[in-house]
């Protein structure tokens, strides 16, 4: 079963690596890869691996999902709202199920499809603002009528940047589009569908009109319903350089505690009562109760990945215990692994999927059969050390960072969160329908314990050397990193151990590209609308123009620059030129400053561009760096009187 999960997982990969889908015709063959799974035992290895890339085929989404006629054209479209609404600024996103859909009265080949749609609070093209003046409340499950303009999924492509269009084929979003004010949408029901994401939004709603303006009501309804998208970038990046990150999405930590609570109170009760213990153990009684409550807060999380597999371990540890069978724990996370690979094929194409199964394997592997004679804390200082020893392959991989005093903060952040903001925002959560008096008691304690955490993990963050960045290492470093962590997670006395870190070394320094003595790179990087450029030298970095800003919270400083920059391994801007004060060439000025050290600023107009230690760029400067001769060419010395 272990190994049939890991060439199962293997099996979608391979698809997903493809450049294109092979025709859907040869999931014909799944049937019989099954029967050949189940009675040929000499094939089951392999079988594992085919029915998985047949499956993943299967249930992938087809190419070209947008019919190439339906992209740019308006569309009356009838569906659900299909997730809790994100609202910023002037524009609310939300994803939206389409039920019917029409292009000039004929009906569209959208039916059943998944979409991101937009909406304004006016319409961008004419200007108008909508008959009611205001938008209409949004609620996930309520049905509507609207007309749009779609487009097939788009994000910006840059190395080392966020994949926008793999994360919304994940999510199985097949377009994205922007609502038209007129003719105006139609709610035609509410309530019609999703009535657990209902109350979902319900929370979150309740949290922010109960804590109104206080910076941590993100964070508790991240926690208490899994909906992130209250949680500020500033407050992501204290957490991601604190190694905290984690905590902030509903995972094994939370669903454990949540089923423990539950075990450990329904065993206490019914072993009290003879009447209940003699007529059914109270093993039993609480393992049931421990899944029916790490059910119940899964569903309350979205169903997340992380919360899938905790919840898909639980149950199975439970069953067997309620069954009175033994269950081996890797066996159980290989039976969630393949669960959740069932369920969505595309979760491998996430980092959470393979920092969640990173750290509960991990934590398997260090633990079992093992003699633990430390006392409790040091058990739990060495495990946590252990997982992010463990975690450490997959965050250079896909964050290009790693935070060295993660282990304290988690040490001091995994009992902070279970024991105090955890079961107070939870507890708000469930009282909402009860009493809006207790509701507000519970979120204060709740926000009065992040409040104390905070100070702790800002603390933290202002430690010099807290994160070590890397450029971002070639996959086949995994090759040496994983076996190297193998050996070094090993118990003490296997020989040969101390190997485990010279394997280790071309994951923590892969080998670096940089240009030739007297050469250089140019990249123009995709920011959408604006400008964005890199000149490389063999050990200079400049930067000209940093884009515009692509929302109220984010910019191509943050989103594009800086991404760019530590996947080339450059920890530092020696000279950022701004060409002048347009917000399409100023918008990532501010976040560039803030994550990278910038040595010099250049632009054109220092009175017009208000960036702190600005000097001005004049005709005639220049300068050369590794045997490249840069030379400033325009404004003239005199400056000029135009944009």
């Amino acid at each position: 079963m272990r190994l049939g999960a890991i060439a199962f997982l293997v099996g979608i990969l391979i698809l997903h690596a493809l450049p294109e889908l092979p025709t859907r015709a040869w999931t014909l063959a799944l049937p019989a890869v099954l029967l050949g799974l189940t009675f040929v035992p000499r094939l089951r290895l392999p079988a594992w691996g085919v029915a998985g890339f047949l499956y993943a085929l299967l249930l992938a989404a087809p190419p070209g999902a947008l019919p190439a006629e339906l992209e740019g054209v308006e569309l009356r479209l009838e569906g659900w709202i299909a997730s809790i609404p994100d609202r910023e600024w002037r524009n609310t996103r939300f994803e939206f199920t389409v039920d019917r859909a029409l292009r000039g009265g004929q009906p569209a080949a959208l039916a059943g499809r998944r979409l991101r749609l937009s909406w304004w609070d006016d319409d961008a093209e004419s200007g108008e603002e909508s008959a009611a003046g205001t938008r209409p409340a949004l609620r996930v499950g309520d049905r509507w009528e609207l007309t749009a303009r779609l487009k097939r999924p788009r994000g910006l492509l840059n190395p080392g940047g966020f994949d926008y269009e793999r994360w919304l084929y994940a999510k199985g979003i097949v377009a994205t589009g922007t609502i038209h004010l007129r003719p105006p949408p139609r709610s035609l029901v509410q309530a019609d569908r999703y009535p657990l994401d209902r109350y979902r939004q319900h929370v979150v709603e309740s949290f922010e009109r109960l804590l109104p303006g206080n910076p941590y009501v993100g964070i508790l309804t991240a926690l208490s319903v899994g909906e992130e998208s209250g949680i500020a970038p500033w407050q992501w990046d204290v957490f991601n350089r604190t190694g905290t990150g984690h905590l902030m999405s509903i995972s094994g930590s939370h669903i454990g505690l949540i089923a423990g609570m539950a075990f450990a109170l329904v065993w206490g009760l019914w072993s009290r009562i003879p009447a209940l213990a003699l007529r059914w153990p109270a093993s039993r009684a609480a393992a049931l109760a421990a899944l029916w409550g790490a059910g119940a807060y899964t569903l309350l999380s979205g169903w997340s990945v992380p919360a899938q597999r905790s919840f898909l371990m639980v149950a199975v540890a439970m069953l067997a215990l309620i069954a009175q069978r033994p269950a081996a724990p890797s066996r159980v996370l290989a039976l969630a692994l393949v669960t959740v690979l069932v369920v969505d094929p595309g979760a491998p194409l996430l980092a959470g999927f393979w920092l969640s199964f990173g750290a509960v394997a991990a934590i398997l592997y260090t633990v079992s059969g093992r003699w633990r004679e430390r006392r409790l804390l040091g058990r739990t200082a060495g495990l946590q050390l252990n997982i992010t020893l463990a975690l450490l392959p997959p965050t250079l991989v896909f964050f290009q960072q790693f935070p060295l005093w993660s282990p304290l903060a988690n040490l001091l952040a995994i009992p902070w969160v279970g024991c105090t903001v955890l079961p107070f925002s939870l507890l708000a959560a469930l009282a909402g329908p009860l009493s809006a008096t207790i509701q507000s008691a519970l979120l204060e304690l709740a926000a009065l314990a992040m409040d104390g955490l905070w100070q702790i993990l800002a603390w933290l963050d202002r430690l010099p050397d807290m994160v070590l960045y890397r450029p971002a290492p070639p996959l086949w470093t995994l090759a040496f990193a994983l076996p190297g962590m193998a050996l070094l997670l090993a118990p003490r006395g296997l020989p040969g151990r101390w190997l485990g870190l010279p394997l280790c070394l071309p994951l923590l320094w892969p080998p670096a590209a940089a240009p030739v003595a007297g050469g250089f790179w140019f990249t123009l990087l995709d920011v959408g609308q604006g400008l964005a450029a890199v000149v490389q030298t063999r050990n200079h970095v400049l930067v000209y123009d940093t884009g515009s800003r692509l929302g109220t919270t984010l910019d191509a400083g943050r989103a594009v620059l800086v991404p760019f920059l530590r996947q080339q391994g450059a920890s530092r801007v020696d000279t950022l030129i701004v060409s002048h004060a347009d917000s399409q060439h100023t918008g990532g000025v501010r976040s560039l400053r803030e994550l990278l050290p910038v040595e010099r600023i250049l632009t054109s107009s220092p009175a017009r561009t208000p960036i702190d230690e600005a000097k001005a760029c004049r005709a005639g400067q220049a300068w050369e760096w590794d045997g490249v001769r840069f030379q400033v060419l325009h404004p003239p010395e005199s400056g000029f009187g135009g944009d």
